[in-house]
């Protein structure tokens, strides 16, 4: 059997073990293809378009873990109207997931370390590095599985507004300010609302971390990592980017998470024919101490409370009904 054989051998078993996925791509760090699999589905894909937001994926992110001294990326999550794109790199490779989350979640953890497994040992010799230990290859799989786990876990947050009851035109910026005095537990480490230049429009940062760059920084960075996932996913059968989750650490005591979601489109005043409409989004970081239930919980309560200010979006509304669906189904 050859190499590429094995590999399609071993994609088949991810399929295979949950009907809500419906492709499997394994690509160069670039998006160039090396092998894939799927099945029959009602979901049209563009296996090209998948790669290259793969590629977006780990490189979006890239910066801000350099930035942040957090080492290496190990999962990301891209959440759109049809499908969850899960990314994992793998050596010199990224494998992506597509999965029908409307179907079934979380996914198997267990089977899909498992299956990482055989793929590394396999992907170390097509790429001539298969000198990595038992051991590390043990220690990569187990970090896959402990990042799917956690982030499937955690304590469901009510789905509250945080808006307050008396707002007025005038009360804009001071109003988005109250929502994001009013989260209910403390997972963030910081988190932020910025407009598509990267401008922080508002912050929250939990005080003594003595992170090595600024939170407008941290935001700005983060929030062009969003924005690019966007552009490279325009038009796209899948539908629109409701929300990016990315995972990195050293080990799973040690995992630290960005999320970005819309939130929604800020006018700044009411003269006609204008561009004074900019959209703006939600960027956080967290750690994964509280698994990730409540890190969605409370991103869904925030945008939802910032529409209820800034009226209703699509796109936005399409967030909070897929975390919502993402909530009803979880890891005991």
């Amino acid at each position: 059997m050859s190499v590429r054989e094995s590999l399609i051998k071993h994609l088949t078993s991810i399929l295979r073990a949950s009907e809500g996925t419906v492709l499997i791509v394994l690509c160069d760090q670039n998006g160039l293809s090396i092998a894939k699999i799927g099945r029959k589905s009602d979901i049209e894909l563009n296996p090209n378009q998948i790669t290259s937001l793969a590629s977006a994926a780990f490189s979006a992110s890239e910066e801000n873990w350099e930035d942040l001294n957090i080492k290496h990326q190990v999962i990301s999550f891209s959440y759109f109207d049809k499908v969850c794109l899960i990314t994992i790199r793998i050596n010199e490779t990224l494998l992506t997931i597509v999965h029908n989350y409307h179907k079934e979640w979380p996914l198997d953890a267990d089977n899909l370390a498992t299956s990482m497994y055989y793929l590394k040992q396999k992907l170390g010799e097509f790429f001539g590095s298969g000198n990595e230990s038992e051991k590390e290859i043990e220690e990569f799989c187990d970090k896959v599985r402990s990042a799917i786990y956690l982030f499937g876990m955690g304590s469901e947050i009510p789905f509250v507004s945080y808006t307050p009851e008396s707002t007025g035109p005038s009360d804009l910026l001071p109003t988005i300010s109250t929502i994001l005095d009013s989260l209910q537990n403390p997972i963030f480490i910081r988190y932020s609302l910025v407009n598509p230049s990267g401008l922080t429009l508002d912050a929250r940062e939990v005080s003594g971390q003595n992170l090595p760059i600024s939170i407008e920084a941290f935001s700005a960075s983060a929030n062009v990592a969003f924005q690019k996932m966007k552009e490279e996913s325009e038009g796209s059968s899948i539908g629109d980017l409701l929300c990016y989750v990315a995972i990195s650490g050293q080990d799973s005591e040690n995992f630290y998470g960005i999320i970005a979601c819309p939130s929604g489109k800020i006018k700044f005043s009411k003269v006609e024919d204008t561009s004074n409409t900019e959209e703006i989004s939600f960027i956080g970081l967290f750690t994964l101490s509280y698994g990730g239930i409540p890190i969605i919980c409370e991103s869904r309560n925030i945008i939802y409370s910032i529409m209820q200010i800034v009226g209703e979006e699509k796109t936005t509304e399409s967030s909070i009904k897929s975390i919502n669906v993402l909530t009803s189904s979880k890891y005991e």
